[in-house]
């Protein structure tokens, strides 16, 4: 028997969810305190308190978080933070890399603050980046969650999927230009899968070597278009996440829904 196709074995052992009140984002914020603070220090540990990793930020943004099925863990979690004309509240880049940005014209400063957004705290939990095998991590027992081998084969796309959910959501809410900090071979994994971000800003020292990326909403539609793997994980994630009727990208009939 053929084996089962990738995205489809991903979508039956993690599901997708946006949470809408205070207390359904703090399983996020718990993912954030076990990534950001315990496995790579990028925050202190004294400055989280209750094992809580937040900020001003979020109580602006969109989250989307991502389960184990099978075992309830948390895996994965990203968020879009927005900004707007009015409330002059700028990106998390802005704030704190802005002196890193490039002189060039898709700098988040010199767009329409209606249609921009960041991606921000995009996390995996480390035993879903365990190779299998790996039992013993900084987090514990990989065992203990009774993850059977053949979910493994999926852990490589979470990464990429939540990037999908995140690009679903800036649809969602009509984002034109997504911005990001990312590490260089996070760039080159969405390059390689059909996704091309443009480098806006030199490399940095922000929760590790990041560097400014730019995409626009046509450039994302477009890859999607063309890749099978990221259409089907941008249109799960579409359906998952949104609460109007339309069909996203809805000018595009490869992306309509089936």
């Amino acid at each position: 028997m053929d084996e089962e196709p990738i995205t489809q074995a991903f979508h039956r052992y993690f599901d997708l969810s946006q949470p809408q009140f205070p207390d359904e984002v703090e399983p996020a914020f718990r993912l954030r305190y076990e990534v950001y603070c315990r496995e790579f220090g990028f925050e202190r540990e004294e400055d989280c308190p209750n094992g809580l990793e937040s900020d001003g930020y979020d109580s602006r943004s969109w989250h989307c978080l991502m389960h184990h099925r099978s075992s309830g863990a948390s895996a994965g979690c990203v968020r879009i933070v927005p900004t707007s004309a009015t409330s002059g509240a700028m990106l998390p880049m802005e704030e704190h890399c802005r002196d890193s940005f490039w002189d060039v014209p898709e700098r988040p400063d010199r767009l329409d603050r209606e249609s921009i957004c960041e991606v921000s705290r995009l996390a995996v939990h480390g035993l879903f980046r365990r190779r299998q095998g790996e039992h013993q991590t900084p987090l514990g027992d990989v065992r203990s969650l009774e993850i059977p081998p053949n979910h493994v084969r999926t852990f490589p796309i979470l990464a990429l999927s939540l990037f999908m959910s995140a690009t679903a959501m800036a649809t969602i809410h009509e984002k034109e230009h997504a911005f990001a900090m990312m590490e260089p071979a996070l760039a080159r994994i969405l390059r390689r899968s059909g996704l091309p971000a443009t480098q806006i800003g030199e490399l940095q020292d922000y929760h590790g070597q990041r560097a400014a990326f730019h995409i626009h909403r046509d450039t994302a539609k477009q890859g999607i278009e063309n890749s099978a793997l990221l259409r089907d994980l941008y249109l799960h994630a579409y359906h998952r996440l949104s609460t109007v009727g339309q069909s996203p990208f809805a000018e595009s009939d490869c992306l309509r829904a089936a």
